[in-house]
């Protein structure tokens, strides 16, 4: 009898106690469910864990990132497809179709905010980012037909500094004193190495500005939607890749159509395919790892990085 009793007596102490998990304790303490819940949050996104995650996107980005340079200015100037707009779209396509296939036909990845995607929301966030987008990836590649790669990368360490600026004016972040100094330290030396530079096209350096300046305003709108909207890497690409595409093919057909309608440009992709299905798998990955640098850090590391 006395076992049967301390059975029925633990029994009924563990049911109390299953039933007083979701309870909140009355002084303020997180409830047992709760804190079985964030202790299993905080072992998946651990700092060693984001670490890890961060030096491995930066890794893959510093080496996408130049082999696309690399692949759409032969495309521009050895195969001799001159069209930058439509060459920039080709990676937003890749990310669209991409994203699309993991998401809505795989599953892979499950939407998490689909529930802000309102007309609003479009309008106010994913519509500038893409417009600011198009006009870096057009400007960006269009600078290559005035200026050479190396000179264009020296240029290109000027943009941490406007990322900078856009942060501050728009308070998404306030960089410590530290890194302002670094890099406009860093910037200042590129400056002081681009004044012996030989080959110094006014156009191409207008062009350039214009590409650092949309760059800027790009990364700073991306960062404030996937870390204080929280949007996944994924999912980010599949509300903000088809949107900056149709900006472009908007800006595409209104300036490059006629010339490559003209011409028979459009004939270019069937005769010597892969580059441009290079292009459209590299344009993908850069999208993706650019995001994810830009979750797991900032904006400015990404350009410190050596952003494309």
């Amino acid at each position: 009898h006395v076992f049967v009793l301390r059975r029925g007596c633990m029994a009924a102490a563990m049911l109390g106690r299953e039933e007083k998990l979701p309870l909140v304790e009355e002084e303020g303490r997180i409830s047992a469910v709760e804190n079985k819940s964030a202790v299993g949050k905080s072992a998946a996104g651990s700092p060693v864990s984001e670490a890890a995650m961060s030096v491995v996107a930066c890794l893959v980005y510093l080496t996408v990132g130049p082999t696309l340079i690399l692949v759409n200015r032969h495309i521009l100037k050895e195969v001799g497809f001159n069209f930058p707009m439509a060459l920039s779209g080709l990676g937003l396509v890749g990310a669209s179709l991409s994203s699309v296939v993991l998401m809505k036909v795989c599953r892979v990845v499950e939407p998490r905010q689909s529930h802000l995607i309102t007309p609003r929301f479009v309008l106010l966030n994913l519509a500038p980012i893409g417009a600011a987008m198009s006009a870096t990836l057009a400007c960006g590649n269009a600078v290559y037909l005035f200026l050479p790669v190396g000179f264009i990368q020296m240029l290109k360490a000027f943009t941490p500094t406007v990322t900078l600026l856009m942060l501050c004016l728009l308070r998404i972040e306030m960089p410590s004193p530290l890194v302002s100094l670094t890099v406009v330290g860093m910037c200042a030396g590129t400056a002081a190495a681009t004044l012996g530079a030989a080959e110094l096209n006014v156009m191409g350096l207008l062009i350039m500005l214009a590409s650092e300046t949309a760059e800027a305003l790009r990364l700073v709108l991306t960062q404030k939607l996937l870390q204080n909207n929280n949007f996944g890497v994924v999912e980010g690409q599949l509300y903000m890749a088809p949107i900056s595409f149709l900006w472009l093919a908007c800006a595409s057909a209104l300036v490059e159509m006629p010339r490559a309608v003209s011409s028979q440009a459009w004939r270019v992709p069937y005769t010597q395919p892969w580059p441009f299905v290079l292009s459209v798998a590299l344009g993908a990955l850069v999208n993706y790892c650019a995001a994810a640098v830009i979750k797991l850090t900032n904006s400015v590391t990404l350009k410190v990085k050596g952003g494309r």
